[in-house]
């Protein structure tokens, strides 16, 4: 019997369900990341509830992507499913979003006992909605799994496993729904008590610096209360910096010149941070683009001069025609006949096998773009477009930062630019304890390029040992590491001409697939420096073809990774010093509930399909 196709009205409804799911989830999660820094009596349940339910949007993240893209693969009953889980998780933002609303206090800075005991309520309703979230999360992860799955029968076992979890599901949300309406009546009137409380507090405050009605404040009570409301202002801005520092997003973006990096730096500024240039902004980077462009034509003569490879008439007529382009005078002209020249020669099969072998003669940094965009750049009223801008060699040398906020992280990027003296090491590097990643760039097409004139020593021997000084570091003992792999596709057809046996001779290829085999074994040389054994996550990309958007969302689902993980860290770690202060009943009771859990969760494994960390963008 035939599959009947999904109504797209009825998936359409659902991609924006989920997207306001993940919407709310997003205020909801920073409302609680707020109420967990002002409230300084906070344990690790905000915690823990602040982890599951990023957890959870994450996972609806993916599912969003997924919809968007597999429209026409939907299963039907898969979109009932999901139709279904979507207004449990409704609800569950709903209870969420009550439970902040109660919690919420006019004053963060009046504690009393009314407050105490509400936060403690408010505790037990957190513990609820955690475990409600951690099984919504579950499902949603199953159902994904069992979306991306082409067998039949595997795909009813997750399916099964879904309806079992959400079975618990709708039991925990009755309970949830009773309790909810009890711990917000006691929280109400535990608001009332407080409320009464603080009038009281200052209506004794009131009574004791009572003067006299006669008595005019003098010009120093007017100074000193001046001063006071500064001093306020300034210890709010001192707390508002400390609860953004700690939620923030230290990125570090290192590796050689010319590697990509500059690329990340200015396209993630022009993406998530400042945007993009006017027209009459980029008009001023038309004589920069053009003179690269006319580097460019001076490294393809010289090559060709150099090699004095044997070229077809029409090729040797173009180039001829750049011989005579590079004797005019104006550098920021060039003319169509010399563009076409140069399209021809770049594309044709002489010159492109003798430039993969090419390792003597010095191109710009980003030579195949330019080399494509050649003819738009040589027309009359040629207005750059970032994609030129950002192409361009502008690195200096020293530190760049940047801040943006990407979704829900809050990201302060570091560009380290080339040397940088003691003297400003000592200064700075103070900044870059333990940030969140290190973010390492590196050109794998220069393995064939000579390390120090050492003919049979590849230039790759000089990024394992930079990255290796980087990954070494106290600085970064608590940092995970992205390795980002530029200039893939150059790499791979280049080991048709330059096998990486000739640099690395303890390589051995695969007959099968010898890429796969030489990209597996770059890799592996970086993770055998890699002496403090951070995790890496790794991307093998071509920053310069494209504007890079999907390695960018792939970075930032790689970041709410690495930072879901590094909060579960710090709840173990504080679950850890609780229990070492409490008796040895309670720890054996936790470990025996961590094994179950472990347990349950490795008959999981076996039905999802694992990822790997080891991505490919080209």
């Amino acid at each position: 019997m035939a599959v009947v196709p999904p109504n797209e009205k009825q998936v359409y409804e659902l991609i924006s369900t989920v997207g306001t799911n993940i919407d709310r989830l997003r205020q909801g999660i920073n409302a609680l990341r707020q109420l967990h820094d002002r409230w300084t009596g906070s344990n690790e349940t905000a915690i823990n509830l602040i982890a599951q339910l990023t957890a959870l949007r994450s996972n609806l993240d993916n599912v969003h992507d997924w919809l968007n893209y597999a429209i026409n693969d939907l299963h039907p009953q898969l979109l009932s499913d999901l139709e279904v889980l979507m207004a449990s998780c409704a609800l569950l933002v709903r209870h969420v979003d009550q439970l902040i609303a109660s919690l919420r206090q006019p004053d963060p800075d009046a504690v009393d006992c009314a407050v105490k005991l509400k936060y403690a309520v408010g505790g037990r309703s957190m513990e609820r909605l955690r475990d409600v979230a951690e099984r919504q999360s579950e499902s949603v992860r199953i159902l994904l799994a069992a979306c991306k799955c082409h067998t039949t029968a595997q795909r009813k076992i997750l399916l099964h496993k879904s309806r079992q979890i959400r079975k618990e599901d709708d039991m925990s949300m009755k309970v949830l729904a009773r309790s909810s309406k009890w711990n917000g009546g006691c929280m109400t009137l535990l608001t009332g008590v407080s409320r009464g409380i603080q009038g009281l507090r200052l209506s004794y405050h009131k009574k004791l610096k009572r003067k006299d009605t006669d008595e005019e404040p003098t010009e120093k009570d007017y100074d000193n209360a001046a001063a006071a409301i500064r001093s306020e202002a300034i210890d709010r801005a001192l707390q508002e910096d400390s609860m953004s520092l700690r939620r923030e997003t230290k990125l570090m973006l290192v590796g050689q010149d010319n590697s990509g990096k500059d690329l990340v730096m200015h396209q993630i500024k022009v993406l998530y941070a400042e945007g993009y240039y006017s027209p009459e902004d980029r008009m001023k980077f038309r004589d920069a683009v053009r003179s690269t462009v006319r580097l460019l034509i001076h490294a393809m003569i010289d090559l060709l001069k150099d090699t004095g490879i044997h070229l077809p008439k029409t090729l040797n007529h173009d180039f001829a025609i750049l011989l005579d382009e590079v004797e005019m005078v104006d550098m920021h002209h060039i003319t169509t006949e010399a563009a076409a020249a140069v399209q021809n020669l770049w594309f044709s099969t002489e010159f492109s096998s003798t430039y993969l072998k090419n390792f003597e003669i010095d191109f710009p940094q980003y030579s195949p773009y330019f080399a494509q965009e050649v003819q738009r750049i040589a027309i009359e009223d040629y207005i750059p477009t970032e994609g030129d801008i950002i192409r361009l060699n502008q690195s200096i040398g020293g530190i760049k930062e940047l801040r943006f906020n990407w979704d829900e992280l809050d990201v302060h990027l570091f560009n380290i630019n080339r040397y940088i003296p003691d003297q400003f090491r000592k200064r700075w590097f103070h900044q870059f304890d333990s940030p969140t990643s290190l973010v390492y760039t590196v050109d794998v097409s220069l393995y064939d390029r000579p390390f120090y004139g050492q003919t049979t020593k590849s230039q790759l021997l000089e990024e394992f040992a930079s990255f290796e000084s980087w990954a070494t570091s106290s600085n970064f003992a608590d940092s995970a590491v992205i390795l980002l792999l530029n200039n893939f596709t150059r790499f791979r057809d280049k080991l048709r001409y330059s096998p990486l046996e000739t640099f690395f001779p303890d390589y051995e290829p695969s007959a099968n697939d010898p890429e796969t085999s030489a990209r597996q074994y770059v890799l592996k040389q970086f993770k055998d420096v890699n002496r403090n054994r951070l995790s890496i996550y790794s991307f093998w990309v071509d920053l310069d073809m494209s504007d890079n958007q999907h390695l960018y969302a792939a970075l930032k689902k790689t970041l709410q990774h690495i930072q879901q993980r590094k909060a579960r860290n710090e709840v173990w770690q504080e679950s850890e010093t609780s229990m070492s202060s409490g008796n040895g009943l309670t720890r054996r009771f936790t470990n025996s509930r961590l094994n179950l859990r472990s347990r349950s969760g490795s008959k999981l494994e076996g039905l999802l399909s694992m990822k790997s960390v080891d991505s490919s963008f080209s």
